[in-house]
């Protein structure tokens, strides 16, 4: 029988003011301000029963032409400057979540339709969602050191990461995943926009359990969840835009049988709805 480990790696949190939370067990009305941070509910953050997985979220900013985790000069760093899109290709190449399994992986760059929750009328609603990269350190460590620089170079010393401190196993790695979020301008919202529209992707072995170390000895049960990266210091979110967002995550070296992850609720629910979320699957390669 094989040996089980438990993986220990510390994550960090982004400093942020306490907002609304969406969680099905509770109906707040509190006013929600832009500074509000969305806490999603227990169902809806849930992956695999097999797997353990701790999601950390934090802001991100708008897409611009070239990668924020390139961007070393952070004078700009208050600037968030959404992409234009064309709304009408990504709603039509889009797919459901339930068009995806375990034996049907969506592709990367596959737009997925998904919902979040809204702060303005307390209701889920459409916006769409894509992975559109995916590196570990030993395939281009350059970039992983740049994003963590940049998260560090923006964000408070809470939000800073230090990697000798992280305890990270001889036969694992940091790995950075970035995906894009597009809110349809029908996006209910406020005078100051909508709260972060981030989805809570996760990476688990495909087939489920535990990821297998290098040498096959053990398991790590827990690996893949993602820490969300700052890449700016200011963030606004408004209708119409998609935005960028670069999370880090660890695995193991030269791993690649494993699959991203993430369950939302149908569009309409409530937090007094028990409708059921739902999972959409994603390959890593």
């Amino acid at each position: 029988m094989k040996k089980i480990s438990a993986l220990l790696l510390a994550v960090v949190m982004a400093f942020g003011m306490a907002g609304c939370s969406d969680s099905g067990s509770s109906d707040s009305d509190n006013e929600s301000s832009a500074a509000a941070v969305q806490t999603e509910s227990s169902a809806a953050d849930s992956s695999e029963d097999a797997t353990v997985t701790t999601t950390t979220t934090t802001t991100a900013p708008a897409v611009t032409e070239s990668s924020q985790a390139e961007v070393a000069d952070t004078s700009t760093a208050d600037e968030n400057k959404p992409a234009s899109v064309d709304s009408n290709d990504i709603a039509a190449s889009a797919i459901e979540p339930s068009e995806t399994s375990e034996e049907n992986l969506a592709p990367i760059g596959q737009w997925i339709k998904t919902t979040r929750y809204c702060a303005t009328d307390k209701i889920y609603h459409t916006i769409y969602t894509r992975i559109t990269k995916v590196v570990s350190k030993s395939e281009d460590a350059d970039y992983v050191n740049k994003a963590i620089e940049l998260n560090n170079s923006v964000g408070s010393d809470f939000s800073k990461i230090d990697e000798s401190e992280l305890k990270i196993p001889d036969d694992c790695e940091l790995c950075v995943m970035e995906y894009e979020v597009y809110v349809p301008e029908d996006f209910p919202s406020d005078e100051w926009g909508i709260i972060s529209p981030d989805v809570n992707y996760s990476a688990s072995n495909k087939g489920g359990g535990g990821i297998p170390s290098a040498d096959g000895a053990s398991t790590y049960i827990g690996m893949g969840g993602t820490t969300e990266l700052l890449t700016q210091k200011k963030n606004e979110y408004f209708v119409g835009n998609t935005y960028k967002y670069v999370n880090l995550f660890l695995m193991v070296k030269g791993y690649k049988d494993y699959k991203f992850t993430f369950s939302s609720y149908p569009e309409g629910t409530t937090s007094d709805s028990s409708d059921d979320a739902v999972t959409a699957y994603i390959s890593a390669e």
